[in-house]
């Protein structure tokens, strides 16, 4: 299946075109960056039909803070538990 693309509504503005956020006076306004002011942004990818396996992975961590300073024993699981899920 190949690449779709969906217009969807600007978090940024609320499909305003306009943002208004800290610095700005009230009753002020300016020109969303995020969407270039047309209230809208377009998503690119792959339509999603099912979760994929990675190669090579035997465990995976079910924490991603700071993991790297335990054992990581008590917050990880073998990842086919993690496809089960």
């Amino acid at each position: 299946m190949g690449k779709s693309k969906i217009e969807v509504e600007c978090s940024a503005c609320k499909a305003t075109g306009l943002y208004c956020g800290f610095a700005e006076p009230k009753g002020t306004a300016v020109v969303c960056r995020q969407c270039g002011g047309t209230g809208k942004k377009t998503l690119r990818g792959t339509p999603f039909t099912c979760r994929k396996r990675r190669r090579n992975v035997k465990w995976v961590m079910t924490d991603g803070g700071l993991w790297f300073a335990r054992t990581g024993e008590e917050k990880r699981i073998s990842v086919s538990d993690f496809y089960k899920e």
